[in-house]
């Protein structure tokens, strides 16, 4: 099923092997350029910078018009509905679906683009055909396009974080389950997959700041942090939900991104989590696909990494 903002034609027409994967997230704009075995390039926004100017003057000093792009979506640009599915064909589905939670929605409906892709047939045991719909507002699609041919990117396609994490641990093949937690400073997400498709999606009230804050002089610990118990259990509730609700058993590992903006990963965070879910929890590295072990790429960077590698699994 085509996503319908994607540019299937300049798939087809541009050669270049190269991608530049490019995260919007909180207002702020994150690309890395994939070269098809290595992150040639990166860019990060500098501190208090909004918006896609700086990210254009990059591209522009780095000379990458004509460089074909994926964009991930703000998450505050878009909603994510996990709904039954109408009883129709894919090809009927979005239609569907734009009737089906037209009373769920904030955006207008005249303004709203939906596309669905469906869960697995095993999700919920086979007892019940569900489905992701993501809704956009046309504006927001249609600045971008303008955006991505003035700054002279082809754009190839526009997603969502959700996919791009997908696209991610699709291309570390694991063995098992796995979680994808991302803290930014004062929220959160957890994304669970299996067998290269998303179950479940979460949003969670913690972020790094107020972790970070608890355990300011004395590190993490169950015993003296607030904040660190209450996310143990919000996670706890997403691994329960995914094995007993969905019937899709235990998740192997969780793996948790870098913030943007905070560096929790040598206070002791790691352990103590795993210790209270009792699932191994492990720092995310790209450096099995990037080669980069010097410079980890953070959160957002890692989305956009994710972006780039959509795109190279279906050329």
């Amino acid at each position: 099923m085509g996503w319908p903002w994607q540019t299937l034609s300049a798939r087809r027409q541009v050669r270049d092997t190269r991608c530049l994967g490019i995260e919007l997230h909180h207002g702020q704009a994150y690309a890395v350029l994939w070269s098809g075995d290595a992150v040639t390039d990166r860019y990060s926004p500098a501190e208090g910078e909004q918006g896609l100017a700086g990210l254009e003057q990059w591209l522009s000093r780095k000379q990458l018009q004509g460089v074909p792009a994926v964009i991930s979506l703000d998450r505050l640009d878009y909603e994510l509905h996990l709904v039954e599915a109408p009883p129709v064909s894919d090809d009927e589905l979005n239609d569907a679906l734009r009737f089906r939670i037209g009373d769920l929605i904030s955006i207008p409906t005249d303004d709203a683009l939906v596309q669905g892709f469906r869960m697995p047939p095993d999700a919920y045991r086979g007892r019940m055909d569900m489905v992701f719909a993501t809704v956009v507002a046309r504006t927001v699609i249609r600045e971008l396009v303008s955006w991505c041919r003035h700054a002279g990117l082809i754009l190839d396609t526009i997603t969502i974080p959700e996919l791009s994490l997908l696209s991610l641990v699709s291309a570390m093949v694991p063995e098992q389950a796995v979680g994808i937690l991302r803290l930014d400073a004062t929220d959160g997400m957890i994304y669970l997959y299996r067998d290269g498709a998303l179950y479940l999606t979460r949003h969670l009230n913690i972020g790094a700041q107020q972790l970070k804050a608890d355990t300011a002089d004395t590190g993490f610990s169950l015993d003296n942090s607030q904040h660190i118990e209450t996310l143990a259990l919000e996670v706890q509730r997403s691994l329960d939900y995914f094995d007993s609700q969905l019937g899709m058993g235990m998740v192997g590992e969780i793996w948790v991104l870098t913030p943007d903006d905070a560096d929790i990963q040598d206070s002791g965070f790691l352990p103590t989590l795993e210790q209270s879910i009792n699932v191994p929890v492990r720092r995310f590295s790209a450096a099995v696909l990037t080669g980069d072990h010097d410079q980890p790429l953070t959160a957002s960077a890692v989305t956009a990494l994710g972006s780039a590698l959509s795109r190279e699994a279906l050329l």
